[in-house]
């Protein structure tokens, strides 16, 4: 099978005591942004109703925004296309009836995790409303673990195709800030983390 959709995302910033003393970066946020991605999933059924499910996908290049102050507003921004192999456990009902359909329907629930590897270039667009705009160095790790839980309908077409609308939220669990990097905004952080919200629609036979 494959699948297509589009996903919500955002950084999750971790303020520390070192931001509210610091001169630097006094206030950030990020915007969200959409993404469209795609893949193909691979499922193997462990016991009955349990199934185990990999793949690989693609989420296509986005901006994500993001607006600090120091002694004016600033933005930068980040342009990831990242490469994801997730793993999860997924639990699957028996198929019912729906309205005069026999056997139509069934429901899922899942939860895992994925490994997320940006191979953009990581470069970063740093502009003000007072200054033109310039390329930074990557001031992000490019390798991004999430946590995952979802569900989903699937529509029983014919003996031979499925349609499934699913709906994920990840939630990153490693820090992406780069210490290394001089004079970045997010140096005074205590933690950056990735978050998502995606819909997909896959179609198996």
């Amino acid at each position: 099978g494959l699948y297509v959709g589009i996903l919500s995302s955002n950084h999750q910033y971790t303020r520390g005591n070192s931001f509210l003393t610091s001169s630097n970066t006094k206030e950030i946020y990020s915007e969200q942004a959409l993404f469209f991605h795609g893949g193909i999933p691979i499922t193997f059924r462990v016991y009955k109703n349990i199934l185990l499910r990999s793949g690989f996908s693609i989420i296509l290049n986005s901006d994500i925004n993001n607006k600090y102050k120091t002694t004016d507003t600033r933005y930068f921004k980040t342009s990831p296309i990242f490469f994801q192999v997730p793993v999860a456990i997924k639990y699957e009902s028996d198929r019912y009836d729906v309205l005069q359909f026999r056997d139509a329907m069934r429901h899922y629930i899942f939860a895992g995790a994925t490994l997320n590897y940006d191979f953009s270039t990581g470069s970063v667009y740093y502009y003000s409303p007072t200054t033109a705009t310039t390329l930074g160095e990557a001031i992000l790790k490019k390798t991004n673990l999430t946590y995952d839980l979802g569900f989903c309908l699937t529509f029983t077409i014919n003996d031979y195709v499925r349609i499934s609308p699913e709906l994920k939220f990840s939630y990153g669990l490693n820090n992406l800030i780069k210490s290394s990097v001089i004079n970045s905004p997010l140096l005074n952080l205590d933690k950056l983390t990735t978050n998502y919200v995606s819909f997909s629609l896959h179609i198996e036979n």
